[in-house]
């Protein structure tokens, strides 16, 4: 080599270097893989195209008779607001939640799910993001029929509060539909629910759809919600959907995880806190909103409603598997303090019966903490009803608890167990009149005979002047019920407090 001859120089850089991620990037990063991959479908989908094309087609159409009906004092502008919201809310409550449905159909039937599951993404990620998917397609459409919506308050045919309040309630409706149409397809994994999940999703997306349709095509809805923005209940009653909104949400993407999660994770947790947390915020609303002069009819309406949603949450709470999987035994709460308060939320029949236990002692406690002292006849009527009905509850219950111990300790022996249960109600019901049929001929009243009967006892026995004496029987019926499950609550109790003993075990010699 000469000196002419040239230097091998080191190799050329590419041309194109890696650049640093800017920070839409980093943010673009961060959201929910299944919300871009379900907006890039919906979008990229024929469906999307045709429901906008259709849309387009009749705001065109509205927007031409609008025109040629319109007149100074005439009412053209309320008319075409009619007509949008009609036109919104069926592709809202419709369109958007049977997407959902199929989308999540579809990735149960081709197991899609199962590598979803494979990976960092949880059930609720995972449900998290067909519900935001969802309020994408909501702000798509509302966008869609915006001019037409800014034309008829351009018209003076509604005012502008009017127009945002029902874009609120328009919200409500597509999330709750959406959270509805997912739980259904997820309900959808137990081949014996696919054809109710399939027609109740149809058949009740598809009422509300035309029932709204017709409530706002007749005007009926315009002039509701222009009264209600005008009135002194407006905050109340957008605070109370709103609320009842997600109550609904939420409860509908606890039941779809529970069917997208194995068998040995944690389903009942979250069902527990949820119906403990119903009364806190019920009577909250009522006590930040509703007129003190009206606090003992809403206290006493909502606490016997919540109470039938208990006993509802206890059928599920007391039908359970005994035991602690493995997983949740790995997860105890180590601490001993931490490990009692969390047992009566942690799964198993026992611990569901201690559950139930602790809601009723809430809720009572609640309502005779905030009873205001007053009350009416049908307040007082519907306050012994509840009364009665505890007692039912446990007893009702702890037959149900008892009745699962006799079948097979897994997931089908509780979807048995919850079928038995109201069944037995209903022997109870029948039987007695069937033998005063036999025997006499008729059902001529009540008799003890009948005492099992919750609905005809409590009509027959909710008098003043029976009350003091079915009383002591209730309260009586109640402690006697509560003493034959105590030794199942300390069962499951112990079993949550040796799992957490040998977790604390692990940790010292670990």
């Amino acid at each position: 080599m000469t000196a002419a001859d040239p230097i091998v120089s080191a190799a050329t850089p590419p041309s194109t270097l890696p650049t640093e991620p800017t920070r839409w990037t980093l943010w673009s990063d961060r959201l929910n893989p299944i919300l871009v991959r379900e907006v890039l479908q919906s979008v990229k989908g024929r469906v999307f195209a045709l429901t906008v094309f259709v849309a387009l087609l009749v705001s065109v159409v509205i927007a031409v008779v609008t025109v040629n009906a319109y007149e100074p004092r005439g009412d053209a502008g309320r008319m075409a607001f009619n007509a949008g919201i009609a036109t919104l809310m069926p592709l809202l409550i419709f369109v958007v939640p049977m997407q959902a449905y199929q989308s999540m159909r579809l990735e149960l039937r081709g197991g899609i799910v199962e590598q979803l599951l494979l990976s960092r993404l949880v059930p609720r990620r995972i449900l998290w993001g067909k519900l935001q998917a969802a309020l994408v397609q909501f702000v798509l459409y509302v966008a869609v029929l915006a001019p037409l919506l800014a034309t008829s308050y351009l018209l003076r045919g509604v005012d502008l509060p009017t127009i945002l309040v029902s874009l609120l309630f328009a919200l409500c409706a597509c999330v709750a539909a959406t959270a509805f149409a997912v739980s259904s397809a997820a309900q959808g994994v137990l081949p014996a629910m696919q054809p109710l999940a399939n027609l109740a999703t149809a058949a009740g997306l598809g009422l509300a759809s035309f029932a709204f349709v017709g409530f706002a095509g007749s005007g009926a809805y315009t002039y509701s919600v222009g009264w209600l923005v005008r009135s002194n209940e407006c905050t109340l009653t957008i605070v109370g959907i709103a609320l009842a909104t997600a109550a609904a949400v939420v409860l509908s993407l606890l039941v779809a995880q529970s069917f997208l999660l194995h068998a040995f994770e944690n389903k009942s947790t979250g069902f527990r806190v949820f119906l403990f947390a119903l009364p806190v915020v019920a009577f909250g609303w009522v006590l930040a909103f509703m007129p003190r002069s009206s606090h003992d009819e809403f206290l006493a309406v909502f606490g016997m409603s919540l109470l039938v949603v208990g006993i509802v949450f206890g059928q599920f709470m007391v039908t359970e598997q005994r035991e602690l999987s493995p997983r949740l035994r790995a997860h105890v709460p180590k601490s001993r303090l931490a490990s009692l308060v969390a047992a009566p939320f942690l799964p198993g029949r026992d611990r569901g019966m201690a559950c139930l236990v602790l809601y009723l002692a809430w809720l009572g406690g609640l309502v005779a903490v905030l009873w205001p002292g007053t009350s009416s006849r049908w307040i007082g009527e519907l306050l012994r009803s509840a009364g009665l009905c505890v007692p039912y509850a446990i007893v009702y219950l702890g037959l149900g608890r008892w009745l699962r111990g006799f079948l097979p300790s897994s997931v089908a022996g509780n979807h048995v167990a919850r079928v038995l249960l109201p069944l037995a109600v209903v022997v109870f019901m029948i039987l007695p009149a069937l033998v005063d049929l036999m025997l006499r001929g008729d059902v001529r009243g009540w008799h003890v005979g009948h005492v099992m009967n919750p609905f005809w006892t409590i009509d027959v026995h909710n008098r003043a002047e029976a009350w003091s004496s079915v009383l002591p029987w209730a309260i009586g019926v109640s402690i006697g019920g509560l003493l034959l499950q105590v030794p199942a609550m300390v069962r499951g109790q112990a079993e949550v407090a040796a799992a957490a003993a040998v977790r604390r075990e692990r940790a010292r010699t670990a």
